[in-house]
């Protein structure tokens, strides 16, 4: 009998992804390594690190104790306190910190199944081309908001209101069109197939 790691993968990933507002309130990846050495030197109190197998051991049981905490926010976001105050971080997030989008994004497409994204890569029509664009959401009127990032700096775009009925999806995620799009489009032809 096979046992599988899927909902243990899918738990940590979305332990990670409930951090990330926390992470970048407590400012970001800085303050994430200055974390991972603080929890280190309890560790190593416990291991004796006089030698180079000890500091291994200490740096694997640092590495597990993180991952334990992201497999512990994994389980509070599917809660329904979880969601809630999920949700009131990313409002208030992307108010002070409009780029934080970029961000939970990026993180998201690790997850690697595409219910997740915030910014959904999507085929806009206009009237004489196409766009690669991010869908934000999608109103009663039957209006989507559209992102349309800029190359190569995809943080600088545009936001248009289009009718659903231009709005395709694309078969990709946030980071593969990000990356096209630092590379001024060069490889994105086969995204809008």
């Amino acid at each position: 009998m096979k046992m599988s790691i899927a909902p243990i993968k899918t738990t940590i990933i979305g332990g990670m992804v409930f951090l990330v507002p926390c992470v970048v309130v407590f400012a970001v990846a800085a303050e994430a390594f200055k974390l991972t050495f603080r929890l280190a030197d309890p560790v190593s109190a416990w291991i004796p690190v006089d030698s180079v197998g000890g500091v291994a051991i200490a740096n694997i049981v640092t590495v597990l104790l993180i991952l334990v905490i992201c497999f512990a926010a994994g389980l509070l976001a599917r809660s329904a306190f979880g969601q809630r105050t999920y949700r009131s971080l990313n409002e208030r997030l992307l108010m002070l910190f409009p780029r934080y989008a970029f961000i939970r994004s990026m993180t998201e497409g690790l997850s690697g199944d595409g219910k997740t994204q915030t910014l959904k890569p999507v085929r806009v029509t206009f009237d004489d081309h196409v766009q690669i664009a991010f869908e934000v959401e999608r109103d009663e009127s039957g209006l989507v908001t559209v992102y349309l990032p800029g190359a190569p700096d995809p943080l600088a775009g545009s936001v248009v209101h289009v009718p659903a009925d231009r709005i395709e999806p694309l078969d990709t995620n946030y980071n593969a069109v990000v990356s096209g799009l630092r590379k001024v489009g060069v490889g994105t032809g086969h995204l809008l197939r």
